[in-house]
C-alpha cells in the first residue's frame, strides 16, 4: 500500500500496542520507556514531555482526571497499565494505601497515626552526646527509633537548631 494511503494509528492504538495486555485480573505491563521509579512513560505528541502511562491508561478508559487527584495502583506494580488495577486518590490516599500494605520504607506500619518519631529534649541531648563521643549515627538512630540521617542532621545542627550543639571534648 502506498505510504499516502496508509491509515495513521490513533493515539489510543499507538498507546495500547506498547502494553502487554493479559487477562482482566493480570497486570498489563508497559513494555517501553520507564522513569527512574519504574513507571511507564508515554509521549502523546512528538517533542512533548512524557506522561505516566498509567495516567494515560486511566484517561483512555475513564476520562479526565480532576486536577487534585492522582492515579494510584492497587497492584503496587509501577509499570502496570491495567485500568482495573488503577484508582484515583489524593497523595494522602496513596500514602495511606502504602502504609496499610506495609510498603513504607521507614517506620512501623502499626504506627499509622504517628507520622514522625518525636525525640524528647533529653533524647536530643543524649543523641548529640553519643555522637560527640564517637558512636555511629546508625547505632544512635537504632537506639532512639529514628532514621540515621535524623541523627546526622541533629548532630550538625540542621535539626533542632534551637538546641546548642555539643562540642567535642578537648
Amino acid at each position: 500500500m502506498p505510504s499516502s494511503a496508509r491509515r495513521r494509528r490513533s493515539v489510543a492504538e499507538r498507546f495500547w500496542t506498547k502494553v502487554n495486555r493479559g487477562a482482566p485480573e493480570d497486570c498489563w505491563t508497559w513494555n517501553r520507556s520507564r522513569n527512574s521509579h519504574g513507571y511507564g512513560q508515554f509521549k502523546v505528541l512528538s517533542g512533548a514531555s512524557p506522561q505516566k502511562a498509567s495516567r494515560f491508561a486511566w484517561v483512555l478508559t475513564h476520562g479526565p482526571i480532576p486536577g487534585d487527584l492522582i492515579v494510584c495502583h492497587r497492584c503496587d506494580n509501577p509499570p502496570c497499565c491495567n485500568p482495573g488495577h488503577l484508582f484515583l486518590g489524593t497523595h494522602a490516599d496513596n500514602s495511606a494505601d502504602m502504609i496499610a500494605k506495609g510498603r513504607q520504607r521507614f517506620g512501623d506500619p502499626s504506627a499509622l497515626g504517628e507520622r514522625v518519631r518525636r525525640l524528647s529534649d533529653e533524647e536530643i541531648h543524649e543523641a548529640r552526646r553519643l555522637h560527640c563521643a564517637g558512636q555511629s549515627s546508625r547505632t544512635i538512630a537504632r537506639r532512639f527509633g529514628v532514621h540515621h540521617t535524623t541523627i546526622v542532621r541533629l548532630a550538625n545542627g540542621r535539626h533542632w537548631s534551637n538546641f546548642p550543639t555539643e562540642r567535642e571534648p578537648a
